[in-house]
């Protein structure tokens, strides 16, 4: 866990990042704001096989921009483009907001998402789901031959992400709207703790742990909602922490 913050950091937790390895792959999942930092705590941006990016909001994405800094002035992959995974069109969003982009070229080679196209990096298959969101969002499902980590990113309860939780043995899933039982709003895009354990049983998935909290949620009674509607294994993420 590099990062599980929504919408913002809190003190010592960065927004959504998380880092998924298997033998020597390593996929990076979201660069939210204080994730490149986390990262380096664990491994070098050399050995990090590809970037996956969910959506172009900055909870999800704000550290790209260091991240080109650190390929494109600091080489810090010797020169090699690191793959970039995003919603279509990432890419000229990027080179609208960020200078220079021949050195964005020399440091990443940008790929777009598409609904069902699976990935591949290294010893892992990943596959895209798009998600209810507001702006373009892909959740993902992670494969190995051993097992079976489902992403839902940002999304509001939907059929896509019953479908890429399915027997998932960990349930990553957001739960912005854990400060209170029900936040003023209407919100249509993000999901209650209560709404992320649904899902996890509807899914059949055999463990679900909360991420992207409200920062100033407490994560022990958004646990506890989330035990309300799933019987499995409940955490909530905190960065540092690994789950194998």
């Amino acid at each position: 866990m590099l990062g599980c913050a929504g919408g913002w950091p809190a003190a010592g937790r960065p927004c959504s990042g998380y880092l998924v390895s298997e033998g020597e792959t390593r996929l990076w999942i979201d660069a939210g704001a204080g994730t490149l930092a986390e990262l380096l705590r664990h491994c070098a941006l050399a050995a990090v096989d590809a970037l996956w990016v969910s959506h172009l909001h900055p909870d999800h994405c704000a550290d790209l921009g260091v991240v080109r800094n650190a390929l494109a002035y600091g080489r810090a992959r010797d020169g090699r483009p690191l793959p970039v995974l995003g919603p279509p069109g990432w890419s000229r969003w990027f080179d609208a907001a960020v200078p220079d982009t021949e050195a964005t070229r020399t440091a990443f080679d940008a790929r777009d998402l598409e609904e069902g196209h699976t990935a591949l990096a290294g010893g892992l298959r990943i596959t895209p789901f798009a998600v209810r969101h507001g702006v373009p969002t892909f959740g993902c499902r992670v494969e190995s031959r051993r097992a079976v980590l489902a992403y839902s990113a940002d999304s509001a309860p939907c059929d896509a992400l019953v479908d890429l939780a399915r027997d998932a043995d960990l349930f990553l899933c957001e739960a912005f709207l854990s400060l209170s039982a029900r936040e003023p709003g209407g919100f249509e895009t993000v999901m209650t703790p209560e709404q992320a354990g649904a899902t996890a049983t509807a899914a059949g998935a055999r463990r679900l742990l909360l991420t992207h909290l409200h920062p100033d949620a407490d994560p022990v009674a958004a646990a506890a909602r989330a035990r309300t509607t799933y019987a499995g294994p409940v955490d909530v993420a905190a960065p540092g922490e690994v789950y194998r």
